[in-house]
């Protein structure tokens, strides 16, 4: 396990410029692995033992303009799929794509907004202010125990504070349009068929009209299909039917309206079937129909199933996509969910702290977003690189949760034979990426504090308390 770790660093090497880059780099992969609290670059130096010199070293690291966000996450892309672990339809990639909300309340962290909080809990404020991410990642394993192993994460709002103010309807994005662009470039730059699947917020109609928009000769069909749940208030039409007389003006392309949820009430239209719904196999009554939806201004595949959870809806882009199958995804899309708790509870990656005195302070108490200052633009070039600060430091957060899962679909039998600690029940067969980093984290500190016998450990413990030890020589 640890020699796949380390192999995996060390195929980053051509990355970095140099080679005192790529060691911190490795250092803060192992880092957010190993280290039991993580709440900053703080932790990193309890981890490590050092002091405050190396901790302002750590600190400009996610600053250094020798290294390249770009080139580690193409190279990290292109390493996840030579692992041979995603789940495939049909011969597709299943993508699953999300965003979260971050509370941040830094006065003079650029990309921090207002947004609203749709959870139900009264003790959560309506309005807070922090960072948007929108994320994507691979559904890796098995479709019945799988993990949603991340490929991309970036801020999605608060673009004024870098100076992209564009307010032409063409070339403004939007957070559903941001989430499918990134799952579509994800293919085209690695030539790889996939299914995106998202939840009720981005049904919308340029959505299907970009996943449509990018063709693949050889499969003669979209590069990305798509599969969304359905909003409640949505309706679709029947095809118009041709008239056999050809009157004056245009042939109408619009039949009769649906309710889509009134669907629900013609019961006798429904067929039962048996479906794994979120990980039970259960009994539903699904039915489905293509539909003309004025948005997309195309057919859509409309999927409606009867569950024990309640009534679901869903949009297919492809119209050869079977029912139970594309529910059966679906239903997949709640490890994405899962990710974002490994990455904020488990990992700590969304505890940064960076922050530049170049950007106007904002104030701490939530308003209209259209209300964000704009930076002078002799500021930009220093409040970008604390923007893009923030996802160099998740970016690698983000790696080191994929490498635990990669260990747990790889090494599930040596993580379970290692694990001494405490674990009242095992949910699945396949260990959780908090049991692999508990067995992960011991077995760095025991190769850390033991001359650090592999290469990369090496290295560190060398880079670190070697200068450690030549500045308390020179004082």
């Amino acid at each position: 396990m640890i020699a796949f770790i380390f192999k995996t660093l060390d195929s980053f090497r051509f990355v970095f410029a140099r080679s005192t880059t790529w060691l911190i780099f490795c250092a803060m992969v192992l880092g957010f692995i190993g280290a039991t609290d993580m709440i900053g670059i703080s932790s990193f130096c309890r981890f490590y033992s050092i002091d405050g010199k190396s901790y302002n070293c750590l600190l400009h690291f996610f600053r250094y303009s020798s290294w390249s966000l770009v080139a580690v996450s193409l190279h990290w892309e292109k390493f996840v799929l030579s692992q041979n672990c995603t789940v495939n339809s049909n011969g597709r990639t299943i993508i699953l794509g999300d965003h979260t909300f971050v509370p941040k309340d830094g006065r003079r962290m650029p990309g921090v907004v207002t947004l609203r909080q749709n959870s139900e809990t009264q003790s959560k404020p309506s309005y807070f202010r922090g960072h948007c991410w929108g994320a994507i990642g691979f559904l890796v394993g098995s479709l019945t125990t799988p993990f949603c192993l991340p490929i991309l994460l970036s801020i999605h709002q608060g673009h004024v504070h870098i100076g992209d103010n564009s307010k032409d309807k063409e070339s403004r994005q939007t957070l559903v349009t941001r989430v499918v662009q990134m799952a579509i470039e994800v293919a085209i730059r690695n030539n790889l068929p996939s299914i995106l699947i998202l939840d009720a917020y981005f049904p919308s109609g340029i959505a299907f009209k970009l996943a449509n928009s990018v063709w693949s000769i050889t499969l003669k069909q979209p590069l990305m299909t798509l599969i969304i749940r359905a909003k409640k208030n949505y309706v679709a039409y029947f095809p118009a039917q041709e008239k056999k007389e050809r009157g004056r003006g245009r042939p109408s392309k619009y039949g009769d309206k649906i309710k889509l949820m009134e669907v629900f009430d013609q019961q006798h239209l429904f067929k039962k079937a048996l479906c794994d719904i979120y990980g039970k196999t259960e009994e539903i009554k699904i039915l489905s129909s293509d539909l003309l939806w004025k948005p997309s201004c195309s057919l859509i595949r409309f999927v409606f199933a009867k569950t024990s959870r309640g009534s679901i809806v869903l949009m297919c882009s492809d119209l050869t996509t079977d029912p139970l199958h594309a529910l059966k995804l679906y239903c997949s899309r709640t490890r994405v969910e899962n990710m974002f708790d490994m990455l904020k509870n488990l990992l700590g990656v969304f505890r940064y702290r960076f922050w530049t005195k170049r950007l106007p302070a904002e104030s701490r108490k939530p308003k209209k977003n259209k209300k964000l200052k704009n930076p002078p633009t002799t500021n930009l070039p220093a409040i970008k690189r604390c923007w893009e600060a923030y996802e160099r430091f998740v970016m690698l957060g983000a790696i080191s949760l994929g490498l635990l899962q990669l260990i747990s679909l790889k090494y599930s039998d040596t993580v379970w034979n290692q694990f001494s600690s405490f674990l009242r029940t095992r949910s699945r067969s396949i260990p959780s990426e908090r049991t692999v980093k508990i067995v992960i984290s011991n077995l760095l500190v025991i190769n850390f504090h033991s001359l650090a016998p592999t290469g990369i450990l090496l290295k560190i413990h060398d880079y670190f308390f070697r200068k450690k030890a030549t500045e308390s020589f020179n004082t």
